[in-house]
């Protein structure tokens, strides 16, 4: 073989043979690629890691009602699904009294309450000062709620100098910061207004500005993993709000405030099996349930399910998920969602 037919085949071999190395390159590239597409789509089951053991059960208000006869009517007559599994979270409290007593001392403090507290309940307290304001706080829980004698006060009663929506939102959020109060969900969560009216020492929802003295602030939690609302036992309403005056005095601006929050630790977690939405159904038509929004009517026709997570209302270790059950005219229930043997009696 002559030196030019050696150089022409080392030519010819360094070309196809680099264009056949890219090929291959380029294919164990899309291999790979569509392997990790695959697998993202399609992850390996993970059974729950139920590392708490069998739950408390979710405790709901105190409330009369009479068991609903229900019938079901679902977008495209398709009933909703949900994983086979959710996240049960951990919620934080002080255990000991007396230091969980002194930490609302320093918070009630830091809202303008320099008196020492009475003891009006077990683990309640209530504190006074000299601006006719009344602080009452469960020290255990962390709730508390601040209420300011606006019935017979003309500054406020007719308060000419309303604030914006948005101003009445940086009022009230300043009050909680005040209060080391203003957490990070609720500051990354949805915030609502609605005007209300004081009238002989009750308040009325009013549609505008120009009829009402008084915004109430709803803050509503950052949600679970970006998709879960965490509910409070009023349908609609979120445990955290304030009522926010039209008075032009500083002590005067924030005349109520409902805080009740439990200190939820979003990285401490496990996983617990839940209820199909059939059997939540179930538990549904058979009573177990509880009435967030109640109706006169006897039959109710359910329209929605959505999962969330409940609010506690008694002290607890654990936030736990729930279904709720949404129909005609505001009706709206709840029933707890983690698998019966995972909860105690």
């Amino acid at each position: 073989m002559s030196l030019t037919q050696t150089a022409y085949m080392t030519r010819n071999l360094i070309k196809y043979g680099g264009s056949s190395v890219v090929a291959l390159v380029l294919l164990w590239s899309i291999g790979l690629a569509a392997i990790k597409i695959y697998k993202t789509a399609n992850p390996p089951y993970l059974a729950p890691t139920v590392k708490y053991g069998v739950l408390p059960k979710n405790i709901f208000p105190t409330k009369e009602f009479t068991t609903k006869k229900f019938s079901f009517e679902f977008v495209n007559d398709l009933t909703p699904t949900f994983n086979d599994q959710e996240k049960v979270y951990v919620i934080y409290r002080s255990t000991v009294e007396i230091l969980a007593l002194e930490e609302a001392k320093s918070v009630a403090k830091q809202f303008g309450f320099e008196n020492e507290p009475n003891e009006i309940n077990k683990d309640v307290y209530e504190f006074k000062n000299n601006k006719n304001k009344t602080l009452t706080m469960n020290v255990l829980k962390g709730d508390f709620g601040l209420k300011y004698s606006y019935s017979d006060d003309p500054s406020i009663l007719n308060a000419e100098n309303m604030p914006t929506k948005d101003k009445a939102i940086d009022v009230a959020a300043s009050f909680l910061e005040a209060g080391d109060k203003y957490t990070d969900d609720l500051k990354n969560g949805e915030k609502k207004t609605s005007y209300w009216k004081i009238t002989d020492g009750t308040l009325t929802a009013v549609s505008a500005q120009s009829e009402a003295n008084a915004i109430k602030v709803d803050f509503y939690r950052q949600l679970l993993d970006d998709k879960w609302k965490i509910v409070s036992p009023q349908a609609g309403e979120a445990s955290v709000s304030i009522l926010v005056s039209g008075s032009n005095e500083s002590d005067k601006k924030i005349i109520e405030a409902n805080f009740k929050y439990a200190n939820v630790s979003r990285e401490s977690f496990s996983t617990y099996p839940i209820k199909t939405s059939i059997e939540a159904m179930a538990d549904l038509e058979a009573g177990n349930y509880w009435p967030a929004s109640d109706v006169s009517s006897e039959n109710v026709i359910i329209r929605d399910i959505q999962l969330a997570y409940y609010e506690p209302v008694v002290l607890t270790q654990y936030l736990q998920p729930i279904y709720v059950f949404k129909g005609d005219n505001n009706f709206v229930a709840y029933v707890s969602a983690v698998t019966n043997n995972y909860v105690s009696d």
